[in-house]
């Protein structure tokens, strides 16, 4: 896979669909890579065939990339990230792209928007925080994360005593994060821990991410200043972030407003962008249904409701 260097480290990247298309970069959550259930290749695949160039990346600390082993926790912040993020838009010759940001990396995209504004064209943030820092008192506003789902993200933190150890905490995490729209397809969760497992394990690295929350200013109301088009895609049974941080996200003055008519549906000012999306904070994977609602997304971001049709995908 290719590498580029970005903000004083090196970043591993691949690249699905045609070169000349409309570049969305995909954004991973804490501690996850390319392998891993977040944007996993069949997603990646299929938002290609909306006509969209899909980039997704290892984030510092996590997969391929460069671990940073001797640095401190919170020697970095998620301004660093996002500052990552926008090297690689530029390190891949693009002028603009569309940034989708999944859990942590809604975080990061916020960032990417705030601070490089004339890099993004839109923005998607799903199932992450609204911002508000563990020490702001209006963090006492929005729902906490639930203790077996806390538990088990902590988990990612800490070595565990073994490679079987390691992948049957992963699947633990991943089944905490469930929700009941989906039945939870552990053999495929199972092979992706592994593939992550063999492919780069590093929970001091998971560890730095997770404390960027500490070394990062407040979100929370940064966030109305971003100006580029927005959506905020949520579940309702999410454990570790409620829907009213996605209420709270979406209802960011000056953004586009973002009404829910159900969690698991979606409706924006530009029209319907509706599809029937996980209810949890869990994988994309290939479901269909998840591939037609970010392409919707981010072509309704642009004015374009009805996304071009799909290249056949069998």
């Amino acid at each position: 896979m290719p590498r580029l260097k970005s903000n004083g480290i090196e970043l591993e990247y691949e690249q699905y669909g045609e070169p000349s298309a409309p570049p969305v970069v995909l954004i991973a959550g804490l501690g996850e890579q390319m392998g891993s259930v977040e944007f996993p290749q069949e997603f990646c695949i299929g938002l290609s065939r909306y006509d969209f160039r899909v980039v997704r990346f290892d984030n510092r600390d996590a997969g391929l990339s460069t671990h940073l082993h001797e640095a401190a926790p919170r020697s970095y912040s998620l301004l660093d990230m996002a500052d990552d993020v926008a090297g690689l838009i530029a390190g891949i010759g693009a002028e603009r792209a569309h940034v989708v940001g999944a859990s942590l990396g809604g975080f990061i995209a916020r960032w990417v928007a705030l601070r490089h504004a004339r890099l993004v064209q839109s923005l998607t943030v799903i199932m992450s925080g609204c911002g508000a820092r563990a020490d702001d008192p209006a963090a006492d506003r929005f729902s906490k994360m639930a203790p077996h789902a806390l538990r088990n993200m902590q988990t990612k933190t800490r070595p565990a005593s073994s490679a079987e150890a390691a992948i049957e905490s992963y699947v633990d995490a991943s089944r905490s994060y469930a929700g009941s729209a989906y039945p939870f397809d552990e053999r495929w969760v199972r092979s992706c821990a592994r593939c992550a497992y063999r492919r780069a394990y590093d929970p001091p690295g998971v560890a730095r991410q997770l404390a960027t929350g500490f070394a990062t200013p407040n979100l929370l109301r940064a966030q109305e200043a971003i100006a580029c088009s927005a959506l905020v895609i949520h579940g309702d049974e999410d454990p570790l972030f409620g829907p009213d941080h996605a209420r709270e996200t979406a209802g960011a003055d000056p953004w586009r407003p973002t009404r829910y008519d159900d969690w698991r549906w979606a409706r924006n000012a530009s029209g319907d962008v509706a599809a029937d999306v996980p209810s949890d904070h869990g994988s994309m994977r290939d479901r269909i249904e998840g591939v037609i609602f970010v392409s919707r997304a981010v072509w309704a971001s642009v004015g374009r409701i009805v996304p071009p049709e799909a290249r056949n995908s069998k």
